[in-house]
């Protein structure tokens, strides 16, 4: 379940992006809901960090996408903080 959510994660972000670079300026309600997503993935990402993965698990794919999430939040995080200090007026 944890590696569903994981994906799913993982994908809104990836969405999120591509939804930047197509309408440019209808960003400033999805934003918030980005950056909600962004945290939420950050969480996530320690959580499944602080935790191992279950018996059943394969070890290799748990950790890739622990990884894949936490570097995703954080790089979505950064590139909202850019667009906050860019265009103040999507705020």
């Amino acid at each position: 379940m944890r590696r569903v959510i994981s994906i799913l994660l993982i994908l809104m972000q990836l969405l999120f992006f591509i939804n930047y670079f197509l309408n440019d300026g209808v960003m400033f309600f999805n934003l918030y809901l980005w950056a909600f997503t962004a945290i939420f993935g950050i969480m996530m990402g320690i959580r499944s960090w602080r935790n191992g993965p279950y018996l059943y698990e394969n070890h290799f794919l748990y950790t890739a996408t622990y990884l894949i999430v936490s570097l995703l939040s954080i790089l979505s995080l950064l590139f909202i903080v850019f667009l906050f200090v860019t265009r103040p007026y999507l705020l």
